[in-house]
């Protein structure tokens, strides 16, 4: 089975994402249907109701209500529900709580400091994928329940303490032992690199039939690939991110309205002002007025 190369951060914009789940069946909210993938964020699953089929890297078990599992980056993965979740009779449904961390921007610190040996080791032989059970199990899922609404210093804490108590814990033991799954031979999703190519050009000029280039699609199937994958169309999203970069120019800067429309990558402050206010509620120059209120 050939994995989707894809990655989480361009979706989820931070360090830490909890998400609480409540699904007819599981499936990550970042792609439209069950999907066999990889990713170089960590995530940690822990179920709470429901029952299935988990595939870690080539190692395929069941799962069931209290199932933990920590992955590591780049490892192929998928949780299918039971047959009968699909049908959508009888109104059964999965809950789960899943946690993606991006380990990348906490490595330097891992490695460094002497005091994190064992969540740096923990980290690498989660290649391997680790299932947590026991009190370890249930103490993490508590932490994870009071994380999906934690912020700050808060969050980076609570993160801290589960990997902790997932390194140091003996209630653990190894999936896919052999690790013999190959991220190689994966293909790339396609919307991840639409979504880094916008990023990256936000001050452009960005058409459609630039981006269904990028994503190797006529503009017709790229527009309902789009909104099928990010429930936006393509405008809207790309609208957004423009406003949401403007915000902090028009926050760290004291550029005219006009020249942070242009850097933003809107043809006239006209149209700029019109989608900032359709997005936010107010025009860009009462967003500036409010920030400068409530610096006074």
């Amino acid at each position: 089975m050939r994995a989707i190369k894809t990655e989480l951060t361009p979706f989820i914009q931070e360090l830490m994402k909890v998400d609480v789940r409540n699904q007819a069946f599981l499936c990550s909210p970042y792609h439209a249907q069950p999907a066999y993938h990889a990713h170089p964020e960590l995530e940690l699953v822990f179920i709470r109701k429901g029952h299935g089929k988990r595939i870690i890297g080539n190692t395929v078990e069941p799962f069931e209500a209290g199932d933990m599992v920590f992955i590591g980056s780049n490892v192929p993965h998928l949780w299918l529900s039971d047959p009968a979740y699909y049908t959508g009779n009888g109104g059964m449904e999965n809950q789960a709580i899943v946690s993606y961390f991006n380990a990348e921007l906490f490595m330097d610190m891992f490695k460094s400091i002497k005091e994190f040996d064992s969540i740096r080791m923990m980290i690498k032989q989660s290649s391997k994928g680790i299932k947590i059970f026991g009190q370890t199990r249930d103490l993490i899922a508590e932490k994870l329940q009071d994380l999906a609404t934690a912020e700050g210093f808060k969050k980076i804490e609570g993160l801290l303490q589960v990997m902790h108590l997932i390194s140091e814990s003996d209630e653990k033991v190894f999936i896919d032992a052999e690790n013999r799954s190959s991220y190689e031979d994966a293909d790339s999703d396609r919307l991840v690199l639409v979504l880094k190519y916008i990023k990256e050009r936000l001050s452009e000029q960005i058409s459609l039939p630039q981006v269904s280039e990028v994503a190797c699609m006529t503009q017709q199937s790229f527009c309902r690939f789009f909104k099928k994958r990010m429930k936006k169309s393509f405008t809207k999203y790309l609208n957004e991110q423009r406003v949401e970069l403007a915000k902090e120019r028009l926050k760290n800067s004291n550029d005219s309205i006009g020249n942070v429309a242009l850097s933003c990558g809107f043809n006239s402050s006209t149209h700029f002002c019109f989608v900032f206010k359709e997005i936010t509620g107010d025009s860009p120059r009462q967003f500036r007025a409010k920030l400068v209120e409530l610096a006074s």
